[in-house]
Protein backbone atom coordinates (compact mmCIF):
# COMPACT_ATOMS: atom_id res chain seq x y z
CA UNK A 1 0.00 0.00 0.00
CA UNK A 2 1.45 3.36 -1.09
CA UNK A 3 2.33 6.43 1.78
CA UNK A 4 -1.21 8.43 2.64
CA UNK A 5 0.84 11.44 3.36
CA UNK A 6 3.92 11.38 0.66
CA UNK A 7 4.62 10.97 -2.92
CA UNK A 8 8.62 10.09 -2.11
CA UNK A 9 7.40 7.18 0.14
CA UNK A 10 6.07 4.59 -2.08
CA UNK A 11 5.14 2.14 1.08
CA UNK A 12 2.92 3.35 4.08
CA UNK A 13 4.32 2.87 7.57
CA UNK A 14 4.66 -1.14 8.95
CA UNK A 15 1.17 -2.04 10.28
CA UNK A 16 3.13 -3.32 13.51
CA UNK A 17 4.93 0.61 13.24
CA UNK A 18 1.72 1.85 13.04
CA UNK A 19 -0.03 -0.58 15.85
CA UNK A 20 2.47 -0.23 18.66
CA UNK A 21 4.23 3.01 17.93
CA UNK A 22 2.07 5.48 16.10
CA UNK A 23 -1.88 4.38 17.46
CA UNK A 24 -1.01 4.92 20.79
CA UNK A 25 0.33 8.37 20.91
CA UNK A 26 -2.25 9.39 18.42
CA UNK A 27 -5.37 8.03 20.44
CA UNK A 28 -3.54 9.97 23.32
CA UNK A 29 -2.35 13.39 21.85
CA UNK A 30 -5.12 14.03 19.37
CA UNK A 31 -7.93 15.39 22.04
CA UNK A 32 -5.39 17.88 23.59
CA UNK A 33 -4.15 18.77 19.75
CA UNK A 34 -7.33 19.45 18.27
CA UNK A 35 -8.36 22.64 19.69
CA UNK A 36 -4.31 23.92 18.99
CA UNK A 37 -4.42 22.99 15.62
CA UNK A 38 -7.60 24.79 15.49
CA UNK A 39 -6.47 27.76 17.05
CA UNK A 40 -3.31 28.00 14.66
CA UNK A 41 -5.41 27.57 11.78
CA UNK A 42 -7.32 30.33 12.22
CA UNK A 43 -4.37 32.81 13.01
CA UNK A 44 -2.26 31.66 9.85
CA UNK A 45 -5.67 31.56 7.56
CA UNK A 46 -6.55 34.97 8.60
CA UNK A 47 -2.43 35.88 7.89
CA UNK A 48 -2.68 34.24 4.20
CA UNK A 49 -6.14 36.46 3.43
CA UNK A 50 -4.36 39.58 4.86
CA UNK A 51 -0.63 39.05 2.93
CA UNK A 52 -2.95 37.51 -0.25
CA UNK A 53 -1.17 34.62 -0.34
CA UNK A 54 -4.29 32.91 -0.51
CA UNK A 55 -7.40 34.38 -2.65
CA UNK A 56 -9.99 35.66 -0.07
CA UNK A 57 -12.84 32.77 -2.05
CA UNK A 58 -10.22 29.79 -0.43
CA UNK A 59 -10.00 31.64 3.16
CA UNK A 60 -13.45 32.00 3.31
CA UNK A 61 -14.41 28.10 2.58
CA UNK A 62 -11.23 27.17 4.67
CA UNK A 63 -12.81 28.94 7.64
CA UNK A 64 -15.98 27.66 7.39
CA UNK A 65 -15.07 24.08 7.19
CA UNK A 66 -12.42 24.79 10.21
CA UNK A 67 -15.42 26.05 12.06
CA UNK A 68 -17.53 22.78 11.08
CA UNK A 69 -14.79 20.70 12.81
CA UNK A 70 -14.80 22.83 15.57
CA UNK A 71 -18.38 22.48 16.00
CA UNK A 72 -18.25 18.93 15.84
CA UNK A 73 -14.85 17.70 17.75
CA UNK A 74 -12.93 15.23 17.93
CA UNK A 75 -16.02 12.90 16.78
CA UNK A 76 -15.88 14.52 13.51
CA UNK A 77 -12.43 12.60 12.87
CA UNK A 78 -11.32 8.85 12.37
CA UNK A 79 -8.35 8.80 13.18
CA UNK A 80 -5.45 6.50 10.81
CA UNK A 81 -2.28 5.90 12.10
CA UNK A 82 -1.29 5.15 8.55
CA UNK A 83 -1.88 9.28 8.72
CA UNK A 84 1.18 9.37 11.24
CA UNK A 85 -0.15 11.72 13.54
CA UNK A 86 -2.63 14.29 14.59
CA UNK A 87 -1.94 17.42 11.89
CA UNK A 88 -2.01 15.00 8.90
CA UNK A 89 -5.09 13.20 9.94
CA UNK A 90 -6.72 16.79 10.50
CA UNK A 91 -5.67 17.61 7.00
CA UNK A 92 -7.01 14.79 5.75
CA UNK A 93 -10.38 15.32 6.81
CA UNK A 94 -10.25 19.10 6.01
CA UNK A 95 -9.62 18.04 2.67
CA UNK A 96 -12.37 15.58 2.78
CA UNK A 97 -14.85 18.55 3.18
CA UNK A 98 -13.47 20.94 0.73
CA UNK A 99 -11.47 19.26 -2.14
CA UNK A 100 -7.58 19.22 -2.31
CA UNK A 101 -7.46 22.43 -4.09
CA UNK A 102 -8.78 24.25 -1.38
CA UNK A 103 -7.84 21.70 2.03
CA UNK A 104 -4.47 21.67 0.72
CA UNK A 105 -3.49 25.33 0.68
CA UNK A 106 -3.77 25.69 4.76
CA UNK A 107 -0.49 24.31 4.55
CA UNK A 108 1.62 26.69 2.35
CA UNK A 109 4.11 28.70 4.25
CA UNK A 110 4.28 26.21 7.19
CA UNK A 111 5.66 22.83 8.57
CA UNK A 112 4.64 20.51 10.95
CA UNK A 113 8.02 21.48 13.07
CA UNK A 114 6.60 25.37 13.85
CA UNK A 115 2.88 24.46 14.08
CA UNK A 116 4.22 21.57 16.62
CA UNK A 117 6.09 23.72 17.84
CA UNK A 118 3.68 26.76 18.65
CA UNK A 119 1.11 23.89 19.69
CA UNK A 120 3.52 23.55 22.45
CA UNK A 121 3.56 26.79 23.36
CA UNK A 122 -0.10 27.07 23.63
CA UNK A 123 -0.51 23.97 25.61
CA UNK A 124 2.18 24.88 28.13
CA UNK A 125 1.06 28.48 28.61
CA UNK A 126 -2.76 26.67 29.66
CA UNK A 127 -0.81 24.61 31.86
CA UNK A 128 0.98 27.28 33.19
CA UNK A 129 -2.22 29.91 33.82
CA UNK A 130 -3.91 26.79 35.68
CA UNK A 131 -0.59 26.33 37.23
CA UNK A 132 -0.34 30.14 38.85
CA UNK A 133 -3.93 29.85 39.61
CA UNK A 134 -3.50 27.15 41.67
CA UNK A 135 -0.72 28.59 43.43
CA UNK A 136 -2.26 31.71 44.10
CA UNK A 137 -5.08 29.70 45.56
CA UNK A 138 -2.53 27.70 48.15
CA UNK A 139 -0.93 30.49 49.25
CA UNK A 140 -3.80 32.47 50.41
CA UNK A 141 -5.10 29.36 52.15
CA UNK A 142 -1.51 29.20 53.71
CA UNK A 143 -1.24 32.72 55.09
CA UNK A 144 -5.14 32.53 55.97
CA UNK A 145 -3.75 29.66 58.65
CA UNK A 146 -0.59 31.06 59.30
CA UNK A 147 -2.48 33.66 60.70
CA UNK A 148 -5.21 32.18 62.57
CA UNK A 149 -2.35 29.46 64.60
CA UNK A 150 0.42 32.55 64.87
CA UNK A 151 0.24 32.10 68.56
CA UNK A 152 -0.41 28.32 68.34
CA UNK A 153 3.24 26.43 70.53
CA UNK A 154 4.48 24.16 69.21
CA UNK A 155 8.44 22.17 68.89
CA UNK A 156 10.37 23.06 66.15
CA UNK A 157 12.64 20.05 65.09
CA UNK A 158 15.74 19.70 63.45
CA UNK A 159 17.18 15.91 61.55
CA UNK A 160 13.61 14.90 63.52
CA UNK A 161 14.67 15.90 66.95
CA UNK A 162 13.19 18.84 68.90
CA UNK A 163 15.23 21.51 68.20
CA UNK A 164 13.07 24.73 69.55
CA UNK A 165 9.93 26.39 70.31
CA UNK A 166 7.84 27.73 67.00
CA UNK A 167 4.27 28.17 66.18
CA UNK A 168 2.14 26.38 63.61
CA UNK A 169 1.48 30.00 62.55
CA UNK A 170 5.48 30.34 61.98
CA UNK A 171 5.83 26.91 60.16
CA UNK A 172 3.01 27.76 58.06
CA UNK A 173 4.48 30.94 56.55
CA UNK A 174 7.85 29.31 55.82
CA UNK A 175 6.00 27.24 53.59
CA UNK A 176 4.16 30.00 52.21
CA UNK A 177 7.02 32.09 51.80
CA UNK A 178 8.58 29.13 49.65
CA UNK A 179 5.40 29.02 47.16
CA UNK A 180 5.81 32.58 47.18
CA UNK A 181 9.59 31.91 45.31
CA UNK A 182 7.97 29.39 43.22
CA UNK A 183 5.23 31.63 41.63
CA UNK A 184 7.65 34.06 41.13
CA UNK A 185 9.76 31.37 39.19
CA UNK A 186 6.83 30.38 37.22
CA UNK A 187 5.68 34.42 36.69
CA UNK A 188 9.73 34.93 35.59
CA UNK A 189 8.95 32.29 32.79
CA UNK A 190 5.74 33.64 31.36
CA UNK A 191 7.89 35.82 28.88
CA UNK A 192 9.99 33.58 27.45
CA UNK A 193 7.45 30.72 26.92
CA UNK A 194 4.98 33.16 25.40
CA UNK A 195 6.90 33.82 22.12
CA UNK A 196 5.64 32.67 18.92
CA UNK A 197 7.44 30.25 16.65
CA UNK A 198 4.85 30.58 13.55
CA UNK A 199 6.08 30.87 10.59
CA UNK A 200 9.54 29.60 11.37
CA UNK A 201 8.90 26.69 8.98
CA UNK A 202 10.51 23.63 9.16
CA UNK A 203 13.93 25.00 10.13
CA UNK A 204 14.46 27.78 7.99
CA UNK A 205 11.67 30.30 6.97
CA UNK A 206 9.78 30.42 4.18
CA UNK A 207 10.14 32.30 0.72
CA UNK A 208 6.30 33.30 1.34
CA UNK A 209 5.94 36.92 2.52
CA UNK A 210 4.20 35.84 5.64
CA UNK A 211 3.45 38.25 8.42
CA UNK A 212 4.77 36.42 11.92
CA UNK A 213 3.95 39.34 14.07
CA UNK A 214 0.16 38.85 12.72
CA UNK A 215 -0.08 35.16 13.71
CA UNK A 216 1.42 35.73 17.13
CA UNK A 217 -0.58 38.64 18.27
CA UNK A 218 -3.75 36.53 16.49
CA UNK A 219 -2.70 33.96 18.87
CA UNK A 220 -1.77 35.87 22.40
CA UNK A 221 1.70 36.21 22.09
CA UNK A 222 3.64 39.09 23.28
CA UNK A 223 6.30 38.59 20.66
CA UNK A 224 8.01 36.34 18.01
CA UNK A 225 10.70 33.48 18.58
CA UNK A 226 13.37 35.49 16.27
CA UNK A 227 15.12 32.50 14.80
CA UNK A 228 14.08 29.80 12.91
CA UNK A 229 15.81 26.81 13.78
CA UNK A 230 15.57 27.29 17.60
CA UNK A 231 12.67 28.21 17.55
CA UNK A 232 11.63 24.41 16.20
CA UNK A 233 14.59 22.80 17.78
CA UNK A 234 14.16 24.10 21.45
CA UNK A 235 11.76 23.05 23.84
CA UNK A 236 13.75 24.37 26.83
CA UNK A 237 11.02 26.80 27.67
CA UNK A 238 9.20 23.42 28.53
CA UNK A 239 11.84 22.10 30.25
CA UNK A 240 11.69 25.37 32.16
CA UNK A 241 8.86 25.10 33.36
CA UNK A 242 8.97 21.31 34.50
CA UNK A 243 11.84 21.93 36.08
CA UNK A 244 9.80 25.02 38.06
CA UNK A 245 7.33 22.72 38.91
CA UNK A 246 9.56 20.11 40.15
CA UNK A 247 10.95 22.49 42.53
CA UNK A 248 7.32 23.65 43.80
CA UNK A 249 6.51 20.33 44.28
CA UNK A 250 9.29 19.30 46.60
CA UNK A 251 8.01 22.41 48.98
CA UNK A 252 4.29 20.88 49.13
CA UNK A 253 5.79 17.24 49.68
CA UNK A 254 7.96 18.00 52.10
CA UNK A 255 4.87 19.94 53.94
CA UNK A 256 3.14 17.10 53.40
CA UNK A 257 5.58 14.16 55.03
CA UNK A 258 5.81 16.65 57.86
CA UNK A 259 2.15 16.61 58.50
CA UNK A 260 1.92 13.27 57.19
CA UNK A 261 4.05 12.74 61.07
CA UNK A 262 2.15 15.28 62.81
CA UNK A 263 -0.85 13.02 62.27
CA UNK A 264 0.75 9.72 63.69
CA UNK A 265 -0.61 8.45 67.32
CA UNK A 266 2.62 8.87 68.33
CA UNK A 267 3.06 12.04 67.35
CA UNK A 268 -0.71 13.29 67.20
CA UNK A 269 -0.25 17.02 67.00
CA UNK A 270 -2.00 17.26 63.78
CA UNK A 271 -5.79 16.33 63.51
CA UNK A 272 -7.72 15.96 59.92
CA UNK A 273 -11.30 15.61 59.12
CA UNK A 274 -12.93 12.32 57.74
CA UNK A 275 -13.21 14.32 54.37
CA UNK A 276 -9.37 14.27 53.76
CA UNK A 277 -9.24 10.68 54.99
CA UNK A 278 -9.62 6.96 53.64
CA UNK A 279 -10.01 3.72 55.75
CA UNK A 280 -8.86 0.01 55.37
CA UNK A 281 -10.18 -3.02 53.86
CA UNK A 282 -9.48 -5.24 56.74
CA UNK A 283 -8.97 -3.16 60.08
CA UNK A 284 -11.79 -1.19 61.50
CA UNK A 285 -9.61 1.32 63.07
CA UNK A 286 -7.75 2.85 60.57
CA UNK A 287 -8.63 6.64 59.60
CA UNK A 288 -5.41 6.26 56.83
CA UNK A 289 -3.88 10.36 55.61
CA UNK A 290 -3.88 8.54 51.98
CA UNK A 291 -4.27 12.01 50.75
CA UNK A 292 -1.43 13.36 52.53
CA UNK A 293 0.21 10.10 50.89
CA UNK A 294 -0.75 11.34 47.22
CA UNK A 295 0.04 14.70 47.67
CA UNK A 296 4.18 13.36 48.56
CA UNK A 297 3.69 11.09 45.64
CA UNK A 298 2.90 14.33 43.66
CA UNK A 299 6.56 15.44 44.19
CA UNK A 300 8.08 12.31 42.81
CA UNK A 301 5.48 12.06 39.74
CA UNK A 302 6.79 15.45 38.33
CA UNK A 303 10.45 15.14 39.17
CA UNK A 304 10.02 11.80 37.24
CA UNK A 305 8.87 14.04 34.03
CA UNK A 306 11.52 16.51 34.51
CA UNK A 307 14.55 13.87 34.38
CA UNK A 308 13.19 12.01 31.51
CA UNK A 309 12.58 15.32 29.64
CA UNK A 310 15.69 16.37 30.15
CA UNK A 311 17.54 12.88 29.71
CA UNK A 312 15.74 12.63 25.83
CA UNK A 313 16.58 16.34 25.04
CA UNK A 314 19.92 16.32 26.05
CA UNK A 315 21.53 13.78 23.08
CA UNK A 316 19.80 15.04 19.96
CA UNK A 317 20.72 17.62 17.52
CA UNK A 318 20.10 21.01 17.83
CA UNK A 319 17.08 20.75 15.17
CA UNK A 320 13.65 19.53 15.42
CA UNK A 321 13.97 15.37 16.06
CA UNK A 322 11.27 13.87 17.56
CA UNK A 323 13.16 12.30 20.63
CA UNK A 324 14.06 15.41 21.77
CA UNK A 325 10.76 17.53 20.84
CA UNK A 326 8.13 14.73 21.24
CA UNK A 327 9.45 11.60 22.96
CA UNK A 328 11.37 13.08 25.47
CA UNK A 329 7.87 15.29 26.60
CA UNK A 330 5.84 11.63 26.87
CA UNK A 331 4.74 12.35 30.38
CA UNK A 332 5.18 16.25 30.54
CA UNK A 333 2.08 17.03 29.96
CA UNK A 334 0.40 14.33 32.77
CA UNK A 335 2.64 16.42 34.72
CA UNK A 336 2.21 19.93 34.50
CA UNK A 337 -1.91 18.44 35.03
CA UNK A 338 -0.62 16.90 38.24
CA UNK A 339 1.03 19.39 39.62
CA UNK A 340 -2.70 21.59 38.65
CA UNK A 341 -3.94 18.98 41.07
CA UNK A 342 -1.70 18.47 43.52
CA UNK A 343 -1.93 22.61 44.67
CA UNK A 344 -5.56 22.04 44.47
CA UNK A 345 -5.25 18.90 47.34
CA UNK A 346 -2.77 20.38 48.63
CA UNK A 347 -5.10 23.46 49.44
CA UNK A 348 -7.83 21.69 50.71
CA UNK A 349 -5.12 20.05 53.36
CA UNK A 350 -4.08 23.33 54.66
CA UNK A 351 -7.74 24.37 54.78
CA UNK A 352 -8.17 21.60 56.72
CA UNK A 353 -5.43 20.78 59.36
CA UNK A 354 -5.63 21.35 62.59
CA UNK A 355 -3.17 21.75 65.68
CA UNK A 356 -3.70 19.82 68.50
CA UNK A 357 -3.19 22.63 70.56
CA UNK A 358 -2.48 21.04 74.16
CA UNK A 359 -0.71 17.83 72.90
CA UNK A 360 1.93 20.24 71.41
CA UNK A 361 2.07 22.80 73.97
CA UNK A 362 2.86 19.42 75.94
CA UNK A 363 5.74 18.74 73.42
CA UNK A 364 7.10 21.75 73.50
CA UNK A 365 7.45 21.70 77.66
CA UNK A 366 8.71 18.22 78.34
CA UNK A 367 10.71 17.70 75.22
CA UNK A 368 13.76 20.07 76.38
CA UNK A 369 13.55 22.20 72.88
CA UNK A 370 14.16 25.53 75.11
CA UNK A 371 17.68 24.42 75.87
CA UNK A 372 19.01 26.56 73.91
CA UNK A 373 17.29 29.55 75.68
CA UNK A 374 18.89 28.40 78.57
CA UNK A 375 22.06 28.48 77.08
CA UNK A 376 21.50 31.99 76.03
CA UNK A 377 20.29 33.18 79.85
CA UNK A 378 23.34 31.68 81.03
CA UNK A 379 25.36 34.01 78.44
CA UNK A 380 23.64 36.70 79.51
CA UNK A 381 22.81 36.65 82.83
CA UNK A 382 26.51 34.35 84.30
CA UNK A 383 28.90 35.73 81.89
CA UNK A 384 29.40 32.37 80.38
CA UNK A 385 31.22 32.09 76.61
CA UNK A 386 28.53 30.44 74.62
CA UNK A 387 30.43 27.08 74.95
CA UNK A 388 31.24 26.73 78.29
CA UNK A 389 26.99 27.58 78.56
CA UNK A 390 26.34 24.92 75.99
CA UNK A 391 28.46 22.21 77.78
CA UNK A 392 26.77 22.91 80.85
CA UNK A 393 22.81 23.31 79.58
CA UNK A 394 24.23 19.82 77.66
CA UNK A 395 24.84 18.55 81.31
CA UNK A 396 21.75 19.43 83.26
CA UNK A 397 19.17 18.53 80.44
CA UNK A 398 21.27 14.98 80.68
CA UNK A 399 20.63 15.44 84.65
CA UNK A 400 17.12 16.05 83.99
CA UNK A 401 16.37 13.10 81.63
CA UNK A 402 17.75 10.45 84.33
CA UNK A 403 15.45 12.10 86.78
CA UNK A 404 12.95 11.74 84.88
CA UNK A 405 12.14 16.00 84.87
CA UNK A 406 10.75 17.42 81.85
CA UNK A 407 12.15 20.64 80.56
CA UNK A 408 9.85 23.30 82.03
CA UNK A 409 10.98 21.43 85.75
CA UNK A 410 14.88 22.71 85.24
CA UNK A 411 15.56 24.83 88.27
CA UNK A 412 18.01 27.74 89.40
CA UNK A 413 19.41 24.73 91.94
CA UNK A 414 19.95 22.22 89.12
CA UNK A 415 21.60 24.23 87.28
CA UNK A 416 23.63 25.54 89.80
CA UNK A 417 24.64 21.83 91.13
CA UNK A 418 25.98 21.02 87.16
CA UNK A 419 28.10 24.32 87.73
CA UNK A 420 29.85 23.64 90.69
CA UNK A 421 30.58 20.09 89.18
CA UNK A 422 31.91 21.20 85.76
CA UNK A 423 33.34 24.35 86.30
CA UNK A 424 34.11 24.20 89.54
CA UNK A 425 31.98 27.75 90.95
CA UNK A 426 28.96 28.62 92.21
CA UNK A 427 26.50 30.93 89.19
CA UNK A 428 24.74 33.60 90.72
CA UNK A 429 21.68 33.34 88.36
CA UNK A 430 18.60 34.41 89.40
CA UNK A 431 15.67 31.76 89.52
CA UNK A 432 13.41 34.05 87.59
CA UNK A 433 15.79 34.19 84.40
CA UNK A 434 15.83 30.15 84.59
CA UNK A 435 12.00 30.10 84.88
CA UNK A 436 12.00 32.46 82.01
CA UNK A 437 14.25 30.80 79.56
CA UNK A 438 12.31 27.37 80.39
CA UNK A 439 9.14 29.02 78.67
CA UNK A 440 8.32 28.00 75.45
CA UNK A 441 5.79 30.94 75.11
CA UNK A 442 8.92 33.30 76.35
CA UNK A 443 11.41 31.91 74.51
CA UNK A 444 9.55 32.04 71.15
CA UNK A 445 8.72 35.34 72.10
CA UNK A 446 11.98 36.69 72.56
CA UNK A 447 13.03 35.94 69.11
CA UNK A 448 12.21 39.49 67.77
CA UNK A 449 13.72 40.91 65.16
CA UNK A 450 15.17 38.03 63.24
CA UNK A 451 13.47 36.35 61.49
CA UNK A 452 11.72 33.88 64.04
CA UNK A 453 8.34 32.99 65.65
CA UNK A 454 7.97 36.12 67.88
CA UNK A 455 4.30 37.74 67.06
CA UNK A 456 5.65 40.62 65.67
CA UNK A 457 8.14 39.12 63.20
CA UNK A 458 5.43 37.06 61.98
CA UNK A 459 3.34 39.75 61.27
CA UNK A 460 5.50 41.29 59.26
CA UNK A 461 6.18 38.89 57.16
CA UNK A 462 2.57 37.70 56.51
CA UNK A 463 1.70 41.75 55.89
CA UNK A 464 4.59 41.49 53.24
CA UNK A 465 3.81 38.15 51.92
CA UNK A 466 -0.13 39.37 51.36
CA UNK A 467 1.52 42.78 49.54
CA UNK A 468 3.06 40.28 47.35
CA UNK A 469 0.35 37.99 46.69
CA UNK A 470 -2.36 40.74 45.64
CA UNK A 471 0.64 41.83 43.27
CA UNK A 472 1.03 38.57 41.84
CA UNK A 473 -2.28 37.74 41.44
CA UNK A 474 -2.93 41.52 39.42
CA UNK A 475 -0.01 40.64 37.26
CA UNK A 476 -1.85 37.36 36.55
CA UNK A 477 -5.04 38.72 36.11
CA UNK A 478 -3.51 40.82 33.47
CA UNK A 479 -2.00 38.29 31.54
CA UNK A 480 -5.07 35.91 31.81
CA UNK A 481 -7.29 38.56 30.61
CA UNK A 482 -4.51 39.38 27.58
CA UNK A 483 -5.00 35.92 26.11
CA UNK A 484 -8.72 35.69 26.14
CA UNK A 485 -9.07 39.04 24.90
CA UNK A 486 -7.02 37.47 21.99
CA UNK A 487 -8.77 34.46 21.84
CA UNK A 488 -11.93 36.25 21.82
CA UNK A 489 -9.71 38.72 18.64
CA UNK A 490 -8.83 35.27 16.83
CA UNK A 491 -12.58 34.45 17.20
CA UNK A 492 -14.59 36.93 15.83
CA UNK A 493 -12.24 37.91 12.78
CA UNK A 494 -12.17 34.15 11.92
CA UNK A 495 -16.23 34.30 12.20
CA UNK A 496 -16.60 37.52 10.21
CA UNK A 497 -14.28 35.81 7.35
CA UNK A 498 -16.17 32.78 7.54
CA UNK A 499 -19.61 34.63 7.03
Amino acid sequence: MSSKVSGLLSESLDPVLQREMVAPALAKAFPAALPLITAINKAHVLMLRERGIVAHDVARSLAGAILDLERQGPGAFELDPAREDSYFNYEARLVEMVGADVGGRVHVARSRNDLYATMDRLRARGALMAITRGMLDLRAAMLERATLHRDVLMPGYTHMQPAQPITFGYYLAGIAQALERDHRRFAESWPRLNRGPLGAGALAGTSFPIDRAMTARLLGFESVEPHAQDSIGARDQLLELLSIAAIAATNWGRMAQDFFFMTTYEFATLAFPDTVAQTSSMMPQKRNMTTLEHLKASAAIVLGAQVTALAGFRGANASMMIDACVDSFHWAWDALDETRRALAVAEVVVRAAEPRRERMRELVHANFATATDLADALVREAGLSFREAHHLVGAVVRTAMAKGLTADRIDAALVAAEARAMLGRDLALPAAAIAGAVDPAKAAEARRGTGGPAREDVDAMLAAMRTTLARDAAEFAARRDAVAAAEARLDEAFRALAA
